[in-house]
């Protein structure tokens, strides 16, 4: 089972958010774009522990770019399209009478909040009331029922995970004990208990230990009297055996510490593993035929190796990570584990998401709601996946949270750019930039999932010209499958024929330059930055002469000598030096510069 679409209309920051999921959702965006929102809307939907009296709304909760007063026929909507549940015959039964399409199945399920009677102006909460209903009929309702048995669970950002897991109540270590509790004779029960009672006895006998509890005694009687006092008995666990399980306690360090002296991380991390059995026991017990997990900020307090361990398991297939418990048995389908849907800021979380489950909520155009984009329908092969799934590390993550990307070939670029930007003016980090190296010139799939029909976020490109004798040069082959998803083929055919292939491509974003970096850059006049570099880092002595030779006299560079020098030395660590020795802001090539402005007017 999996959410195919999800789609909010007037509801707080959304006026009308439609996103298309993969099987899990990432959610990223800025701080108050609404992804705490996006999570309470489909609680409205899904969650059975939500009251009813919380889904009844109050006025502030539509959209606040509707007109004051709002009008009848203004209401608030919730809705998602479930696909993928054709071999669960449980799921079919709960979901066939809200079918939106027969093969392959799909159904719809919706919460609507509005006004009672369309041909009047609501004036409080009271004049309005929600449905919770299957397919395009707000007259077919879903019974509460269907929430039970498909519920949506929410682990909020501000889980007091130490408290929960101190509270039998509220513990996820209830239902896992209850359910050993069946398995357990009484007698073994009542044995144990039996001891349980002799060990206490000899605790408080001590005399020590007595005289508080008599002392505590008499302090009730001096305060209440003989009427409402009680009595008291100083006890290790309960002496009842129905109650024995309730005393156990989760112990770290070998049971040295309780988890109120764990680290709030490990509070956490133990909170989620404990949850995730106890809702995975209630599926195996058919309590419920499935379940949708919502975690909000899962990052709360965890090292961040500890974030990528813990966010693979949960969100990757189930080759790649130890089985969910259950999975395999004859009520859970071992191709569907639950849904996952996360809302992050960390790019290591990220870092171990499929690409395919990454959702960006960010501003409209008009910046008066939040729209979504996803990459669920991204146009792939399945090669370009597995290479984006492997790119994506901690630091090429980053690019779901900028507001900007600059994609570039390699780390000389890294390193460099964010300087030259510098010198001209521009702070890349203030203005949400980031430069992302691709680590070669396969720009392609960054494109599309960057680009408009994905995630839709403002990108440049910078790549060397690679010029072919007598040739089409190598940075027109790469740069004409992503020109052709902004223009059509006859377009970029005839700018390619004319000779204004690399004008059209910097319309579009896609800068290449005379021949590389560090040759550019030579020959715009840093040639003694470039040659005191490698005087620096040379790594034997004929390097370091030859950079001396080139800095007496900048014409007899030999250009692949100069390029195999830093290749030894390491075009990363190289330009990484260079930045301490280029200062003049006319240094930075145009390419470079035209790619940073393209990309900073586009930023909203």
């Amino acid at each position: 089972m999996r959410f195919s679409r999800i789609q909010v209309h007037n509801f707080r920051n959304f006026a009308d958010l439609a996103i298309s999921l993969d099987k899990h959702a990432v959610i990223v965006g800025e701080n108050k774009i609404g992804k705490s929102n996006l999570l309470f809307a489909l609680r409205l939907l899904m969650d059975p522990s939500l009251p009813d009296s919380a889904r009844y709304l109050r006025l502030d909760d539509f959209w606040d770019g509707l007109p004051r007063p709002l009008s009848g026929k203004d209401y608030v909507e919730v809705a998602v399209v479930i696909e993928d549940f054709e071999n669960s015959p449980a799921l079919v039964a709960l979901l066939a009478d809200y079918l939106i399409r027969p093969q392959p199945m799909a159904a719809r399920l919706a919460f609507r909040y509005g006004p009672k009677d369309p041909k009047s102006i609501p004036k409080s909460e009271s004049d309005c009331d929600f449905v919770i209903y299957g397919g395009t009929d707000t007259d077919n309702v879903a019974s509460q029922w269907l929430r039970r048995r498909v519920p949506l669970v929410v682990f909020e950002a501000l889980r007091d995970a130490e408290g929960d897991l101190e509270r039998w109540r509220r513990s996820p270590l209830r239902p896992l004990f209850e359910a050993a509790a069946g398995n357990i004779a009484p007698a073994d029960l009542d044995k144990i208990a039996d001891d349980m009672e002799k060990a206490s006895s000899l605790l408080a006998g001590l005399s020590p230990v007595s005289d508080v509890a008599t002392k505590i005694a008499a302090r009730l009687l001096e305060m209440v009297g003989t009427k409402h006092t009680f009595d008291l008995a100083l006890r290790v666990s309960p002496t009842r055996a129905d109650r024995l399980l309730r005393s156990l306690r989760l112990f770290i360090d070998g049971g040295a510490r309780g988890i109120g002296d764990a680290s709030l991380g490990s509070a956490n991390l133990l909170y989620l593993a404990l949850k995730t059995l106890e809702l995975q026991l209630l599926v195996e017990e058919k309590r419920y035929d499935y379940f949708c997990l919502g975690i909000e900020e899962p990052e709360a307090h965890l090292h961040p190796h500890v974030q990528r361990l813990v966010y693979r398991d949960f969100l990757r297939a189930p080759e790649s990570r130890p089985a969910w418990p259950g999975e395999g048995a004859e009520v859970v389908n071992p191709d569907s584990p639950p849904v996952i849907l996360l809302t992050t800021h960390s790019p290591h979380i990220v870092s171990v998401s499929p690409v395919r489950a990454l959702v960006l909520l960010k501003k409209s155009a008009d910046g008066l709601s939040t729209v979504g984009c996803s990459t669920a329908e991204v146009d792939l092969s399945e090669a370009d996946w597995l290479d984006l799934e492997r790119y994506l590390d901690a630091k090429r993550g980053e690019m779901v949270f900028a507001k900007g990307i600059i994609l570039v070939e390699g780390m000389a670029e890294v390193f460099l750019v964010p300087h030259l930007a510098w010198l001209i003016g521009v702070d890349l980090d203030q203005l949400g930039v980031t430069i992302c190296s691709v680590e070669g010139t396969n720009f392609t799939p960054y494109g599309k999932v960057l680009g408009p029909d994905a995630l839709d976020v403002p990108f440049a490109i910078m790549t060397d010209r690679d010029p072919v004798e007598g040739g089409r040069p190598r940075s027109v082959s790469r740069l004409a499958p992503l020109l052709r998803r902004r223009v059509d083929e006859e377009t970029v055919r005839a700018a390619e024929e004319s000779g204004a292939f690399f004008d059209l491509a910097e319309k579009h974003g896609f800068y290449v330059n005379s021949n590389c970096l560090e040759i550019d850059l030579w020959e715009l006049g840093a040639d003694k930055a470039i040659c005191q570099t490698l005087e620096e880092l040379a790594t034997g002595e004929a390097m370091r002469s030859r950079a001396q030779t080139w800095a007496q006299d900048t014409n007899s560079v030999d250009f692949d000598d100069l390029l195999a020098d830093i290749e030894r030395i390491g075009k990363g660590r190289f330009a990484q030096r260079l930045c301490s020795h280029v200062a003049d802001p006319s240094l930075c090539p145009s390419y470079i510069t035209g790619a940073i402005r393209f990309v900073e007017g586009r930023i909203t």
